[in-house]
């Protein structure tokens, strides 16, 4: 921010190297003051943030390929709130760009200006310049070493339906990002559809998790065969123990790094949940809504409990069951659809299909919900009376759907989100597709006590081409299907 020299001189004191002569000229006391560049400025800024945010984000590798490649789009940044969006965004800026805009809209007067200025000019260069001079920011740079970033774009339908006309208009790069972008699915908001370049951000993965600790190298590499040593698997084994435990947020993932004390992560993360659910509820319009929000959580938990999953009942339909069975209240389907909608923009749960009798072509939509990071889920489970040995099983499953969900995201298999599958009497835990057409079958499994049946059936019947029991195992061939350690289940695809 520029100050004026009424403003210098009003704060002289609190300024070390200036000083305001008898005719109002602002000089340095001794000497020249230093020049900057703003490049060598931004360089500084980025160390600083690597040095305060030292988690290392595999996300920035998408970030530069879309500036290098599809820049003539706009950047739509999508994720939970508090997974590091914004850090990783401002990383990126610092590291490669001279100008650096960062608008929050949750500001609201930061909000209502840039409004103010994008409805009264006809280009949006002139209400950029407009709105930086009236907030004494950098005076707006129109060139291609310029980036914009808005964030929480949900919070202004003006801005948002304005990111079609500043991608035509401006040079710069624009990079928009926002936690609750559910909110866009309301009539107010026009669709940038073909504008924009798409990325969710997810919570650390459990290799990213493995590189705070410096062992990426040693998870990537490590034998999934059982021919690796003994020390390895167990490393690895651990460290999944505890991420599986506290999960991938930033902030719990930097204090355990720091502290190696799980309670406190679940502190932090009984403070992310809160945020969120106060947040959300100002979204709800009245008070049996925000009751079924907050009811939706462990209705969730309730079901990813159950043991069979069939084919007759979506995942809505029995939440809604549950909830009047435990609130007595009137629940309306819509209600219920509703607020897990929201949770499924706001990237708390995720959503996994069935293939209906192992037929790839035959797609039953929503049958299984799952929390999009194990320590949510298990914050949530601490809320509930679940047994910790139906506990450990949930969050095996979870940790597997929230790994392979990342191969989808990667375009790395065929499909948008992964698929359970339900044969007969049979049921099998996920079905991947390979864009070779061959159809992987997995079974997660807590410990190694018996046979997989249901993938056995799957092999027999030709359902799939490859099977896979993904638990406390270090690795190897069985009779007619594969054993890989859980922890590699989504970093090691296709588990060669």
């Amino acid at each position: 921010m520029f100050l004026t020299v009424a403003e210098i001189a009003a704060n002289i004191d609190n300024i070390d190297n200036l000083l305001v002569t008898q005719d109002g000229t602002v000089e340095p006391r001794e000497g020249t003051l230093p020049v900057r560049t703003l490049y060598e400025f931004n360089q500084t800024q980025y160390r600083q943030m690597v040095e305060e945010n030292k988690l290392a984000r595999e996300i920035q590798e998408d970030f530069r390929r879309w500036k290098t490649d599809y820049n003539k789009y706009v950047l739509y940044v999508s994720g939970a709130r508090q997974i590091g969006k914004t850090t990783e965004l401002l990383k990126f800026a610092y590291a490669n760009y001279e100008t650096i805009y960062y608008i929050n809209l949750s500001n609201e007067a930061l909000r209502l200006s840039l409004e103010k200025c994008l409805n009264e000019e006809l280009n949006a260069v002139l209400a950029l310049m407009n709105f930086c001079r009236l907030h004494r920011m950098i005076p707006f740079e129109n060139s291609a070493d310029t980036v914009i970033i808005l964030d929480e774009i949900q919070e202004s339908t003006t801005v948002y339906n304005s990111i079609r006309r500043m991608q035509s208009e401006l040079q710069p790069d624009v990079i928009v990002t926002g936690s609750y972008l559910g909110r866009t699915l309301s009539a107010e908001y026009f669709k940038p559809a073909g504008n924009v370049w798409q990325l969710e951000m997810l919570p650390l993965s459990f290799s990213e998790f493995c590189d705070a600790f410096g062992l990426k190298s040693l998870l990537m590499t490590v034998d999934i065969t059982g021919q690796d040593t003994d020390e390895n698997y167990e490393k690895l084994h651990d460290l999944y123990l505890i991420y599986r435990k506290i999960g991938g947020y930033p902030a719990v993932v930097s204090d355990y790094v720091k502290n190696e004390d799980t309670g406190r992560c679940m502190a932090v993360l009984e403070s992310i949940v809160e945020i969120f659910t106060a947040e959300s509820a100002t979204y709800f319009h009245d008070f049996k809504s925000a009751l079924v929000f907050h009811q939706v959580y462990k209705e969730i938990l309730r079901l990813m409990s159950l043991e069979k999953r069939g084919t007759s009942s979506k995942d809505v339909d029995i939440i809604t069951k549950y909830i009047k069975e435990d609130t007595k209240e009137h629940v309306s389907r819509k209600e219920v659809s509703e607020a897990l909608a929201w949770m499924k923009y706001s990237r708390i749960v995720g959503s996994c299909d069935l293939y209906n009798q192992g037929n790839i072509f035959d797609v039953l939509y929503e049958r299984r919900l799952y929390f999009m990071d194990c320590g949510i889920l298990n914050c949530i489970a601490g809320k509930t009376s679940v047994d910790n040995a139906t506990l450990k099983g949930l969050l095996s499953e979870n940790f597997a759907y929230t790994e392979l969900y990342r191969l989808y995201k990667t375009h790395k298999v065929k499909g948008d989100k992964p698929c359970c599958s339900v044969y007969g009497d049979h049921e099998l835990d996920f079905m991947v597709v390979d864009y070779d057409d061959v159809k992987y079958g997995l079974e997660i499994k807590t410990s190694d006590s018996s046979d997989p049946r249901s993938l056995l059936v799957y092999l027999s019947c030709g359902k799939i081409d490859k099977g896979y029991l993904a638990g406390n195992v270090r690795g190897g061939e069985r009779k007619g299907y594969f054993s890989i350690p859980i922890y590699t289940v989504g970093c090691r695809f296709p588990y060669r």
